[in-house]
């Protein structure tokens, strides 16, 4: 998906610039030529797979502590609460 539009300013001048690394992927990153904001296409960069929402559910029912849950997962105790 391309960025059409600014999200800050709905600017149409809009220059692709580098990547947002993320744990498992990097996504395209823009920055407005109007306003200077920087942006993706992703809404949201810390949506966890279903297969991970899964086995943390499954870790939590088996009574392990949320804390070695997240370290396992390498996630952050936020995400697993």
């Amino acid at each position: 998906m391309r960025a059409k539009e600014c999200k800050k300013c709905q600017s149409k001048r809009i220059v692709k610039s580098g990547f947002k690394k993320l744990v498992d992927r990097k996504v395209q990153r823009y920055k407005c030529q109007e306003c200077g904001h920087y942006f993706t296409t992703q809404e949201k960069f810390h949506h966890l797979s279903q297969e991970k929402i899964e086995l943390i559910h499954k870790m939590y029912e088996e009574k392990r502590e949320q804390r070695k849950i997240a370290r396992i997962l390498k996630i952050s105790l936020k995400k697993v609460q």
